[in-house]
């Protein structure tokens, strides 16, 4: 039986002769091992070249979700290879999200999003993402790094990091069988400070028609989550600061809804090592 703790990504990086020992088999004359290719280098954020490379500003389908939040491209910044994103509140709100709950908008703030999709499949049957992060948490904070399809394409939807107005990051895995209302598959993970620089990953393996997801925090595997019947679905990688909503705890009708309690000052969400690359067969 192979030891359980290779890392089915050191095992790609080792060799085919390296691997075949540790999983204590043969070492085969020939292999026709998929090759590694990354997508996203971890340079992308050091200047504005690198970054439109790889990014665009904004979700995938837009400035809006399901928060109070409109993203705007001046609300996300470079410097010395990081990403900062900036949500600033608003003296008054004269404007709704055209998206699900509807929030009125208090924040200007940024979102960017991988111009390259991620597609599991048979020629691309295993994706590696990660990258290094710190933010800001509390009422009202609702940051996240997360691959996602387009409706009527979703789910599939992956959170590798998601704090919704506390300090406990949320691995989510979201299916069509499970449902449009709760992920499929939820790990929280209470972190002691979100607000140093921390490492998430996230490791996708197509096992028919499902994708296999290990989740990472620092290096330490967390969880490993099965995404139903997401293989051949496009899915984008998106990096947003998204505010208000449920991360204010508040409901549609309650009486602080209008308000969306929050920050009444900037919060900031940061990125750097941002990469994801994949396996090809051919």
């Amino acid at each position: 039986m192979p030891d359980p703790t290779i890392n089915r990504r050191t095992l790609l990086t080792l060799g085919t002769t390296t691997a075949a020992g540790l999983l204590g088999l043969a070492t085969p004359a020939r292999a026709a091992a998929p090759t590694w290719e990354n997508i996203v280098q971890k340079t992308s954020f050091d200047d504005q070249a690198s970054f439109t490379d790889s990014w665009q500003h904004g979700y995938p389908w837009g400035q809006y979700h399901n928060g109070a939040a409109k993203m705007l491209p001046s609300k996300a910044t470079l410097s010395g290879g990081v990403l900062t994103l900036t949500a600033t509140r608003l003296t008054t709100s004269t404007e709704n999200s055209p998206s699900t709950p509807n929030a009125p908008i208090w924040y200007h703030s940024g979102a960017v999003h991988a111009t390259t999709p991620i597609l599991i499949n048979d020629q691309f049957p295993e994706y590696d993402i990660e990258g290094e992060f710190r933010t800001q948490t509390g009422q009202g904070i609702w940051p996240a790094f997360w691959t996602t399809g387009i409706y009527p394409d979703w789910p599939p939807e992956s959170d590798i990091l998601e704090y919704v107005g506390d300090s406990t990051n949320l691995f989510n895995t979201w299916t069509k069988a499970a449902g449009e209302n709760d992920p499929a598959e939820r790990t929280p993970l209470p972190v002691t400070n979100p607000g140093a620089w921390h490492r998430y990953r996230l490791w996708m393996e197509k096992d028919g028609d499902d994708v296999l997801l290990d989740y990472y925090f620092d290096g330490q595997w967390q969880a490993t989550h099965r995404g139903v019947g997401w293989a051949g679905i496009p899915q984008y990688l998106i990096i947003n600061l998204q505010m208000g909503s449920w991360a204010s705890g508040v409901e549609p009708g309650d009486p602080e809804w209008p308000q969306q309690p929050g920050p009444t000052g900037d919060t900031t969400f940061q990125a750097r090592n941002v990469w994801f690359g994949r396996t090809r067969n051919w």
